[in-house]
């Protein structure tokens, strides 16, 4: 018994596929186009696709905006002008982080030359504190100044010295 051959039948998206198009566009033109084939034939629909792009009166190159004519010169020197404007546009705010960054670097402080200014500022500090207890131990206790050397030496010890090395420690 041969097998029943049956025949497949065109579907719009095969006609649209056929014409390079979108459905879309070939249900607009079956819409509103009278002349327009209205089988699923390729043929047809090529013929008319043809007769159609070869008789288009509109277009030319010309492109209207507000009342304003355009020629595709017009749109192509207003491209080259708009690209020129975007890469202007992209070397300002390139040159501008630049700026900010080279402000940024100016601010800062190279980190030896920090290390100068703190130990040449603390040095002298901690000679004066070093110095304190036995400078002031004869006023605290001017009966045993060498107790109250050693009582004003332990305070600065366990709580100045001591407070500044709980600091250090966090920051290592």
């Amino acid at each position: 018994m041969p097998a029943k051959k049956t025949k497949k039948t065109a579907t719009w998206g095969d006609v649209a596929g056929h014409l390079g198009v979108t459905t879309t566009a070939l249900y607009n033109w079956r819409k509103e186009k009278a002349d327009c084939p209205k089988s699923k034939n390729f043929d047809e629909w090529t013929d008319w696709a043809q007769a159609r792009a070869a008789g288009q009166t509109h277009g030319g190159g010309r492109l209207l905006v507000q009342g304003k004519e355009y020629t595709a010169a017009d749109i192509h020197d207003l491209k080259a002008k708009l690209t020129g404007e975007q890469t202007r546009k992209e070397r300002a705010l390139a040159d501008l982080r630049e700026l900010e960054l080279q402000q940024k670097r100016d601010s800062l402080v190279p980190e030896s030359q920090l290390a100068e200014v703190i130990v040449k500022t603390l040095t002298p500090l901690r000679r004066l504190i070093d110095a304190l207890p036995r400078a002031i131990a004869s006023q605290a206790n001017p009966a045993n100044p060498n107790i109250a050397e050693l009582a004003i030496r332990n305070g600065l010890d366990d709580r100045v010295f001591g407070e500044i090395e709980k600091i250090l420690a966090e920051y290592e």
